[in-house]
This record gives structure tokens, sequence and C-alpha cells, in this order.
């Protein structure tokens, strides 16, 4: 019998199928046309694209990734490349820059985030950029989870970015997921100790509906 194991992604044959991933585990607030695909170039297509070198798949023991841990080493030098990268392969068609009549707000607020390279919680303090440069993105498929398979990604990407001699890390993550909160907490994070909205919400790491969670490494 197969058992699942922890790889390098590779490009482009693992593409489609962490994209698949992507789909299957989007939360369900943005789980909706246009907002799910403007989110595959923000929160997938982009590290698949502009980082491939830091992202590992959850391979199912013959072939298929069944998840992955997807993230760079430098927020800042991530963002650097976005504008002429990334944005040539988005469908200006799916994807227009201008706001279109019936637009939700927050369709038009990904939409400001994916044309204006905004990939990281930590990009409006450049302190906080500095001793957290790295962060990342990782999701399982549902018949995969509480498994630890998590836990192994998550390992998996801190031991590299150890190895970049990166020494702090960031993540975003929906508000509302205790669950996730919980998870990433038993492994050391904390949520970010500063207000990160201009004091909109009044709650620190708390930027709109996602959570800033902060590792030292």
């Amino acid at each position: 019998m197969t058992q699942p194991f922890i790889r390098p992604y590779n490009n482009p044959q693992d593409f489609e199928a962490c994209l698949n991933i992507f789909y299957t585990t989007i939360d369900s607030s943005v789980n909706s046309e246009p907002a799910r695909t403007i989110g595959s170039y923000l929160w997938c297509k982009s590290y698949l694209v502009l980082s491939p070198h830091t992202c590992f798949v959850l391979d199912n023991g013959s072939g298929l990734p069944v998840g992955y841990i997807i993230g760079t080493p430098s927020t800042t030098d991530f963002a650097s490349r976005w504008e002429d990268v990334l944005i040539p392969i988005v469908d200006p068609k799916l994807v227009p820059r201008d706001d279109q009549p019936g637009e939700t707000q927050l369709v038009r607020d990904l939409k400001r985030a994916l044309y204006g390279a905004e990939c990281s919680m930590l990009q409006k303090s450049e302190e906080l950029l500095q001793r957290y440069p790295a962060h990342l993105h990782v999701n399982v498929l549902p018949e995969y989870q509480g498994r630890g398979f998590g836990s192994l990604l998550t390992g998996k990407f801190l031991e590299r970015m150890g190895e970049e001699g990166v020494r702090g890390v960031h993540l975003g993550m929906v508000r509302g997921n205790e669950g996730a909160r919980r998870f990433y907490e038993r492994a050391g994070w904390r949520v970010c100790e500063e207000v990160l909205d201009g004091g909109s919400s009044g709650e620190v790491g708390r930027d709109g509906n996602a959570l800033c969670l902060l590792k030292d490494l």
C-alpha cells in the first residue's frame, strides 16, 4: 500500500493538482466567481509561478499532490517580481483591472490586492516585514486532514526557510477559523501584537477578516 510523503513541487506537472487543492479547500466567503478565480492568483498561482523552489506537496504515494505548502523566503522580493511575472498571465477578460457594474466590495478589494501585489498582511509594516520576511499558505484535501500532514508540511517549509537564512515567518488566516488557530498556536505561532488595519478593528493582528500569525525561527 502506498503511503503519502512530502516532496518538492514539480512544475508544471503538479500545477493543476495544486490548483484543485486550492479550490477544494477555499474558504466559503470567497467560494464564488469571480472571487475564487482572483483568489487563485493571490493565494496559489503566484507562489507556484514566482517561487516554485520553496513550494512542497503532499504526494498520495502515486504521484498526485493531495496537499501543499507554498510560500516565499522574502515577501519584498516576491512582490517586486509580481507585476512583471504574474500579472501577464492574468486573463483581463476574467479579472478586469477597472471596477465593473454590479461588483461587490469584496471583489473590488481582491482585484486591488491582485493588481497591487498585496500578497502579505505585513506589507503595511516595514519593521515587522524585516523581522518576519517569509510567509506561507498550507492546504490539505479533506480526506487527508487530521492525520498530521499539515504539521509535516509546515515543518518542511520552516526547515527550508532556515536553510535560506530566514529567522521569522508570518501567515494570514481566516479570523474565525478557530481550528486552524489552535493548530498553529500549538506549533509555536502567536498572533501579531500590532494593530495592522489602522485601528479600525481595535484588534491586534487583524486586518478585515484575516488574522496575522508570527513565528520566530
